[in-house]
């Protein structure tokens, strides 16, 4: 006599199915992360587009406090440093309060008797000599210009946190005649103008919580007197603090920040980007952008350090805004030694790692090494990258401030590791990487009547807007004749190449293409198309096998 069996195929038991939903759902969450980590951010094949100002001398520099530096010698030996290094930008404050000081068109330095453009017009004067561009950034209103700001309660109290700190004019207006006055006074000889900074910071803001629509009022009253003054002025947006919208002086993201600029119309009010990239201790080829936290409202979130640029990026792009480049106004890595004996041994250890974990000085100049070569193999829309900082100017720093490490140079000028790493990188040459590159990229170069080699890194090459027959020759092999189709604007010239440096030379007695192309071959592609829809073609799968089972 048979006995009838009780066990029931495993697609008839629900509950024996729930632990294979859990391990799906689990693998797509995780194959997620790591298509964030390794995908996110990373251009392999470009748009044949290019991006102002993307197409420029990659490195720059901060030159802290040179603007209260006593000695004029040591104003130009800081900038012959920064051209030494190989370095075309430097960065440097121009602040309101020390131009326009006691009253409005007074900029005459009565407490030295003596005029306050002038030292200003001697570090243009240098910089113009020694062949460098410098980027002045435009804030710090003095006294007289936010009398009513400064009484309130919120920011006498704000400055017990931050004696540094500062915030917006009581009169908009003001501001921009300021603007325009340093514009104007420089005409022809500086270009490239940053309109505030980190206006998402409390302590920049006057104590008041920072908000878009007041900032939006006065980038626009910035942009528009600096292009009055000198139509041919650049602006740059105020790159923004990372933030986790945790901070009591943040109570919004950057992010956040910036995309309601860009809802309020702010986007017409600036030329570059610019953005902070700071290491926080990290290596430059971290990919991760998010973390796990303990907090029931944010288990997950975004980080905050070296590829945090990626996400302003993406927030650029879902704003229609793409087109524009991103300057990095700040990036560097901290080398706080553990022990220094004049700092406070109470607050030492905390403020060593208010940037992240210090690294030595020789790691400091491999990671900035690596961050140029980051930015050059995946972000076609970086332009210049200003390193934080060159040199502490001015003023010896308090001796528990941290700042200074993350100097390329000692206050005596004696170059450390990082400087040297630096310079000897720079020394190879410019390159040219993933992107769609206009012809006057500084990666070409002219060879004679007709003749540019290009040197660059990628695994493709293509030129566009060719103007009539060439003759290209790669990496040293024979030169051949190509005549370009006038139904295709991009003109495919090598593919599959390996993903290292290669130098391609073009004749063409029509004069260059308008632009080049360079790809890369993007890792495994198949694997990142494959994986999810397998895993998700598998949760279909099992829904409807749960779903016919419990309706049955």
């Amino acid at each position: 006599m048979s006995r009838k069996s009780h066990h029931q195929p495993l697609f008839r038991r629900p509950r024996a199915l729930l632990p294979l939903l859990a391990l799906l759902l689990l693998a797509l969450a995780l194959f997620a992360i790591a298509d964030n980590a390794y995908n996110r951010g990373i251009t392999y094949t470009p748009a044949p587009s290019r991006i102002a100002w993307a197409d420029v001398p990659r490195l720059g520099v901060n030159a802290y406090n040179i603007q209260y530096e006593a000695e004029p010698i040591k104003v130009t030996r800081t900038l012959e440093m920064a051209r030494d290094l190989g370095a075309q930008y430097v960065r440097i404050q121009m602040p309101w309060e020390d131009l326009e000081i006691s009253a409005k068109g007074d900029f005459f330095d009565h407490k030295n008797n003596k005029d306050a453009w002038a030292k200003y017009d001697f570090i243009v004067a240098e910089a113009n000599r020694l062949g460098l561009e410098l980027i002045a950034r435009l804030d710090r209103p003095p006294p007289w210009a936010r009398a009513t700001a400064n009484a309130t309660p919120e920011f006498q109290e704000g400055l017990t946190r931050d004696g540094n700190s500062t915030g917006p004019p009581d009169k908009v207006a003001d501001y921009a005649d300021f603007v325009g006055a340093v514009v104007g006074r420089y005409r022809g000889k500086l270009r490239f103008f940053q309109i505030w900074n980190e206006p998402n910071l409390k302590n920049e803001w006057n104590w008041r919580t920072p908000a878009p629509s007041e900032f939006v009022e006065l980038l626009r009253a910035g942009y528009s007197a600096a292009k009055q003054a000198n139509p041919a002025a650049v602006i740059l947006f105020p790159s923004l603090s990372p933030t986790d919208g945790r901070d009591k002086k943040a109570p919004m993201t950057e992010l956040e920040y910036l995309d309601q600029v860009y809802a309020l119309g702010g986007k017409a009010y600036f030329d570059i980007m610019s953005a902070q990239a700071y290491g926080l201790g990290q290596p430059p080829d971290e990919h991760r952008y998010i973390r796990p936290r303990p907090l029931p409202d944010r288990p997950l979130d975004t980080r905050v350090d070296v590829s945090r640029i990626v996400l302003v990026r993406e927030v650029m792009e879902r704003n229609g805004d793409s087109d524009k480049a991103i300057w990095i106004s700040e990036f560097g890595y901290n080398s706080a030694p553990e022990q220094k004996p004049d700092a406070d041994p109470q607050t030492w250890p905390s403020q060593r790692v208010l940037w992240g974990q210090p690294v030595s000085e020789q790691v400091k100049g491999d990671y900035l090494v690596g961050q140029l070569k980051r930015a050059r193999a995946e972000w076609p829309w970086v332009g210049v990258m200003n390193v934080w900082l060159l040199r502490w100017g001015g003023p010896d720093p308090a001796p528990s401030d941290p700042t200074p490490y993350f100097a390329l140079v000692k206050q005596d000028f004696t170059p450390l590791p990082a400087y040297q790493k630096l310079k000897a990188f720079m020394a190879n040459g410019p390159i040219a990487g993933v992107g769609t590159h206009d012809w006057s990229n500084p990666a070409v170069v002219a060879r004679g009547t007709n003749e540019w080699a290009v040197r660059f890194e990628g695994t493709s090459f293509g030129l566009l807007d060719l103007r009539g027959p060439i003759e290209i020759a790669l990496d040293n092999q024979p030169s051949r004749a190509v005549n370009p189709r006038i139904e295709r604007r991009v003109l495919p010239i090598a593919e599959g190449l390996a993903d290292g440096e290669h130098v391609a030379v073009v004749h063409s007695a029509n004069g260059p293409p308008s632009a080049f192309l360079i790809g890369r071959a993007a890792p495994l592609p198949w694997l990142w198309v494959l994986v999810p829809v397998l895993l998700i073609s598998a949760l279909v799968l099992l829904g409807a096998l749960l779903g016919g089972r419990i309706e049955n």
